[in-house]
Order: structure tokens, then sequence, then C-alpha cells
């Protein structure tokens, strides 16, 4: 997994000194490479595969929510991990479909 550093962002870009510019909004802020802000966006993924796997964590809380329900305390950290488990998943089985 990628380190959520504003060197690895896409909207970071590289000063060559460390340092470099976030181009999320205007006025651009200077930052450090290993700075780290809420708004950090994977670089080496499209905005789709982004918005893909976004939906796919959505989809995987939402099955295990349902599934959890009928217990009387939900333990939400089994939820969660259950649905990151599901998200990781998502890469081998959209290649398996493609093959």
């Amino acid at each position: 997994m990628t380190e959520r550093r504003c060197g690895n962002c896409r909207w970071w870009k590289d000063g060559k000194t460390g340092m470099g510019n976030c181009c999320r909004r205007a006025p651009f802020e200077t930052t450090w490479k290993t700075s780290f802000c809420g708004e950090w966006a994977d670089a080496s993924i499209t905005p789709e595969q982004e918005e893909m796997r976004e939906l796919t964590r959505q989809f995987a809380v939402a099955i295990m929510s349902a599934e959890y329900a009928a217990e009387p305390c939900l333990q939400w950290d089994r939820i969660w991990a259950a649905a990151q488990n599901m998200a990781a998943a998502e890469p081998q089985i959209q290649r398996e479909g493609q093959q």
C-alpha cells in the first residue's frame, strides 16, 4: 500500500528539493515531500481506479453490515476488517474476470 505522504500524492508537484507544491486547491501551498493531509490521492492509480476502490469499499461495508445486523452488539472492528479484506480482493477478482 502506498504511504499517504505528499510525495506520493496525485496533487503534489515536486520541486526537486524535497519540497513541492500542493496543487489540490489554489493558491498552491508549499509542502515537504514527507508531509501529509486529508486531501491525499494516490498518484499510482487513475481517478477511475480510485473511484472503483471507494465504491468497492462502500459495497463491502454494506454487505458486512447486513451480515452482522442480527447480532445484538455490532462489532464494527470485525465489519471493517471483513470489508477491508473484500476490498483488497477486488484487484484479483477484476484480473480473473478479464482472462
